[in-house]
């Protein structure tokens, strides 16, 4: 089985943690029968494989590339913007109870996996254990800042002195580039700062050696501070979030302190649940915590260490099974598109307006498709007050259409696609590089099973052709998918056209409306053999190049026909864009 585990790469994260994790369990349950690749989730295709599993983070450009999808989620991390992207996954592997709950009510196929950690080695019969040390696992993670503690320090110090002297030492852990943190003055002998991540050992050994692990945070997708923390036989103060109760610690017990909660809210932009806590409720569970005799803290240290074991041991027994009795079929993404002689007609539609200096760059796209050209045809629709026309002479299967009054964008669009003959269109922008392939690619990925009724590119490969200079345009992927569509990538059929149109009075965007809601019939592709923008002082996009120190010149093959046209477009432009078109 070919496995493509697809996630962030950033270092030092629990999302790192998962990475291994996964290939671990993955290779002790599958061993030399699995293949696993990395993938970093901003690529906008990779290797086919049979399985893809996405790790917190999401791409649906990458979900043509394998024959299942799998989906392991955070929810505090979920945008909600990625919620239509469901549709497409064949099952969310939920960490968590809570995780289950959220996505089994978004009507997700889900499966309840459980969750484990890295284990941290920590010997009860012969490992000591510092009481008077507590660590706050603060790391890169903003929902566990550790705000509450030390407003619970300073209240104890201001209120009660005797307990304040007892209170553990907080040693927190933490990255000052991710998390800010203040330490009141007053309190500062009782707190240490680690404000850059520690090396593994070192924080293991910090870890080991507290006796009390602090972790007042507000949502967690499952938190391996908190079990690793287990597993080095801390006694625990946690705030009262499921994956806490649910999962991982239980209700309190030996060695358990919870703080209360005191309100609780939909996280604004991600699908996890907010959970504060009373600020007195820290500084009762501190004082009981205090007033627990050492015998009792090295049971709750013992109880820790066991609890940690057991579920473990059981996590990975489970996933063993259940990755040894998953079938997945071998996956080829050229075996599932449509053959040769299964390709439909194709209506091609360019929409133009007073722009004569880029036909011969529209004439030169439509002509190098390897399309077959009798199941092509070329709809041109031209609103400018200067007439192409006369460039389109022996252009094979084109139909011009003049308009004689001027047309919003989406009108133009609305008017190509009702004058095409065939039951699929394609667009293609007058201004911009569609490689031999474009129509051939995005006419079978639309229509590899399962079949979609629509299909684009959202990361778009550009070229600017006055500066000389390549980029990349990558919206950002917590938008929702409708607000990253390239219009001049859109591929769908006339009935989904029929369905909804392009609302008429929209100039720029014009692909939200059309997209939204129908996010499931659409198959985000690969810019890879479909397109290279073109940006030039005409461009009705928002797209702008980058600043550069000096120009890096074409980065995408082009061949010297192709980079003498666009180049000499570019010239044009430069000298004289007021009179360009």
């Amino acid at each position: 089985m070919k496995v493509n585990i697809v996630s962030n790469y950033k270092p030092k994260t629990g999302l790192m943690h998962d990475v291994g994790i996964l290939r671990g369990i993955l290779t002790a349950a599958l061993d030399k029968e699995v293949e696993i690749f990395r993938v970093h989730y901003m690529q906008p295709q990779c290797a086919d494989a049979d399985l893809n599993i996405f790790m917190e983070v999401i791409n649906p450009a990458l979900f043509p590339y394998a024959g299942k999808n799998i989906w392991i989620p955070n929810p505090e991390w979920t945008y909600k913007s990625w919620i239509p992207y469901l549709s497409s996954i064949d099952e969310v592997w939920a960490k968590t109870q809570e995780c289950r709950d959220i996505f089994q009510g978004l009507g997700a196929t889900v499966r309840y996996i459980g969750w484990s950690s890295i284990d941290k080695i920590w010997v009860p019969e012969t490992d000591k254990k510092n009481y008077y040390k507590a660590i706050v696992p603060v790391g890169k993670n903003i929902y566990r800042h550790p705000k509450p503690i030390l407003q619970a320090y300073q209240r104890i110090m201001k209120s009660d002195a005797t307990l304040y002297r007892k209170l553990p030492t907080l040693h927190i852990p933490y990255s000052d580039t991710d998390v800010e943190i203040f330490v009141p003055e007053d309190i500062s002998s009782k707190v240490v700062l680690y404000p850059k991540p520690l090396n593994e050992n070192d924080y293991d050994e910090l870890m080991r050696e507290c006796g009390l692990s602090i972790c007042i945070s507000v949502s967690e997708g499952f938190c391996h501070a908190v079990n690793e923390s287990m597993s080095a036989g801390c006694n625990l103060l946690l705030s009262p979030i499921r994956p806490f109760l649910d999962d991982l610690v239980g209700e309190v017990q030996v060695g358990r302190f919870y703080a209360r909660e005191s309100k609780t809210q939909q996280h604004p932009d991600c699908l996890g649940v907010l959970v504060d806590v009373d600020v007195q409720s820290i500084m009762d569970a501190l004082e009981d915590y205090v007033n627990t005799d050492f015998r009792t803290k090295r049971i709750g240290s013992q109880v820790s260490r066991e609890l940690y074991g057991a579920h473990h041991q059981k996590w990975v027994d489970t996933m063993k099974v259940m990755l040894a009795e998953m079938r997945v079929p071998s996956y080829s993404l050229k075996d599932a598109m449509p053959k040769e002689e299964d390709l439909p007609d194709i209506s091609i539609v360019t929409i133009t307006k007073d722009r004569r200096v880029f036909m011969p760059l529209a004439k030169y796209s439509y002509m190098i498709q390897s399309y077959p050209e009798e199941k092509l045809e070329w709809v041109i629709v031209d609103d400018g007050e200067d007439s192409i026309e006369d460039t389109l002479i022996g252009v094979p299967n084109v139909r011009y259409i003049r308009c004689e009054s001027k047309l919003t964008i989406s009108e133009k669009r609305n008017l190509g696609v009702q004058s095409a003959m065939y039951d699929i269109v394609a667009f293609m922008d007058d201004d911009d590089v569609y490689p031999n392939n474009s129509i051939l690619h995005r006419t079978a990925m639309m229509l590899k099973q399962p079949r979609k009724e629509c299909a684009f590119c959202t990361t778009i490969p550009c070229y600017d052709i006055c500066k000389y200079s390549s980029f990349m345009n990558v919206p950002p992927m917590t938008l929702p998918q409708s607000k990253r569509v390239s219009e001049a990538t859109l591929i769908f059929t006339k009935k989904f056209w029929e369905e909804r149109g392009f609302k008429a009075d929209v100039q720029i965007g014009e692909a939200d409306a059309f997209i939204q809601g129908r996010e499931g019939m659409c198959r985000e592709l690969s810019p890879q053999d479909v397109i290279v923008s073109l940006v030039h002082p005409l461009n009705t996009s928002s797209r702008k190049t980058p600043e550069m120190k000096e120009p890096n010149g074409n980065h995408y093959g082009f061949n010297e026909t192709l980079f003498t046209l666009v180049s000499q477009i570019g010239d044009e432009l430069a000298l004289k864009p007021e009179h360009a078109a």
